[in-house]
């Protein structure tokens, strides 16, 4: 179905006067529905989240009401959730509840806690990895430029051994 630009005077007038078909705002009814549900299937949502545009997407039933503000945690939560990153960086749903009950936090904000931890530790290994291969690379370039300095000098000394 081809959609074709319509002006606010398009819209109105008969089928006699334009040689299209009129479009009233009844005709694309549940088009934008359409359209909302398609972008966010490409955002990576899936079907069922679709269908509930009024779920905030937490597992847990909590949801952030309008206007309220997210609450940062303080440094005793943090400590204690480090120290679970440390023991292990995946979250099991039963580890996820006792730490939500020992900290006084939403279990969604323990698994998403976790899911930035995650990325931040695996950027740290990128960059840790990088810095590794960087100074292996420039070591060998350094020893290569040293063999070709090397090789240099003993072709100019067979030059020399032949001319003479």
């Amino acid at each position: 179905m081809a959609f074709l630009p319509a002006t606010a005077d398009s819209m109105f007038r008969t089928h006699e006067d334009n040689h299209f078909p009129t479009s009233s705002p009844q005709d694309f009814h549940g088009v934008s529905d359409f359209l909302m549900r398609r972008s966010m299937s490409f955002s990576g949502m899936d079907r069922a989240e679709e269908l509930q545009p009024d779920d905030d997407g937490s597992d847990d039933g909590s949801q952030m009401m309008l206007g309220e503000k997210k609450r940062r945690l303080n440094l005793e939560q943090v400590k204690a959730l480090e120290k679970s990153f440390e023991l292990g960086n995946k979250l099991e749903p039963e580890r996820k509840m006792q730490l939500a009950r020992a900290l006084g936090l939403q279990p969604r904000q323990i698994a998403i806690w976790f899911q930035n931890r995650r990325a931040r530790w695996k950027t740290k290994q990128l960059e840790k990895d990088y810095d590794v291969l960087k100074r292996q690379f420039e070591a060998l370039k350094a020893d290569n430029d040293v063999l070709k300095s090397q090789n240099k000098k003993l072709q100019t000394q067979v030059l020399l051994l032949l001319l003479f």
